[in-house]
């Protein structure tokens, strides 16, 4: 589905938590992993400091995409690049047929003149591609089940741009034998009380929910048509709140979601409801990139 999946590493053990979801996709999709660090200096030691660096995680994803089955033989390749990491990475997936750049929120005790945690939301906000963002280590159980995504949370907010994460998380859904939950979340109206003061009104009309949850089913029928363990949840709150709660509280271990949504200003706006997401809780987050309005 994504040909080649990019890993910035800035040489953290924590910038390394994205490498068992690099490797649990790529192999059973059959994609290309590149991984990928970025230097500042031109200096011969710093250069021969990042390949061998990236030769030995290289080596190590080798051996341990044999353990999670799948499609066959997964190419790994390694490169250096020169210049300002977001930029160099965004170029990168760019000119090179990058579907998804799989990276941490966070990076820590590097040894690069860059934390990865400092570009990720430049990277996020400028890049075309789709980036899955992992916020916390995978569990144990997990990692030893070679099983990471069980269940993946798709919220939605009726809007045909929201829905572009669906093609994805089908996908996905088939290749990692996932459960998809499709979630949608009945916001707060506004309603004004005494003397021009403002007050939030959590909507509970039965028939808005009936609504809502016909239009989920709707989408889990061509999912559930199609073999995929489908299932609808519509709750009442503050979207990004009600997200990283439901997630938390049932074994999400992927939130997908557009970058933008309905209106592309109001609602599921990138820097809104998506952002607060990437920003709450420790569930990752894969953010699938809308068509620009």
């Amino acid at each position: 589905m994504y040909e080649r999946i990019l890993v910035p590493l800035d040489g953290s053990h924590t910038a390394e938590m994205a490498l068992p979801y690099a490797e649990e996709i790529a192999a059973k999709l059959g994609d290309e992993i590149t991984l990928v660090s970025v230097s500042d200096s031109t200096a011969t030691y710093i250069d021969h400091l990042y390949h061998t660096y990236l030769e030995c995680i290289m080596e190590r994803v080798q051996r341990q995409l044999k353990d999670w089955g799948g499609k066959g033989e997964v190419k790994v390749q390694s490169e250096v690049l020169l210049g300002k990491p977001a930029s160099e990475i965004i170029r990168y997936a760019a000119e090179n047929n990058v579907g998804l750049i799989v990276m941490t929120s966070r990076g820590s005790s590097g040894f690069g003149p860059w934390l990865l945690g400092n570009i990720a939301a430049k990277v996020l906000r400028a890049a075309s591609r789709s980036v899955l963002l992992i916020k916390a280590p995978a569990k144990d159980a997990a990692l030893r089940q070679k099983r990471l995504v069980k269940r993946i949370l798709v919220p939605l907010d009726g809007s045909r741009v929201a829905e572009v994460a669906i093609p994805v998380v089908e996908t996905l859904a088939h290749a990692l034998g996932a459960e998809v939950v499709l979630f949608e979340v009945l916001e707060p109206v506004v309603g004004r009380v005494g003397a021009g003061g403002v007050a939030y009104i959590i909507p509970h009309d039965k028939e808005i929910k009936k609504v809502v949850m016909a239009y989920l089913d709707s989408v889990g029928k061509q999912l559930k048509e199609k073999g995929l363990n489908t299932s609808s949840v519509v709750v009442s709150g503050f979207p990004a709140e009600q997200i990283g709660d439901y997630a938390e509280a049932n074994a999400i271990d992927l939130i997908a979601m557009s970058s933008r949504g309905q209106s592309g200003a109001s609602r599921w706006v990138f820097g809104n409801v998506t952002d607060k997401t990437l920003h709450t809780g420790d569930t990752a987050v894969l953010v699938v990139q809308a068509p620009k309005p």
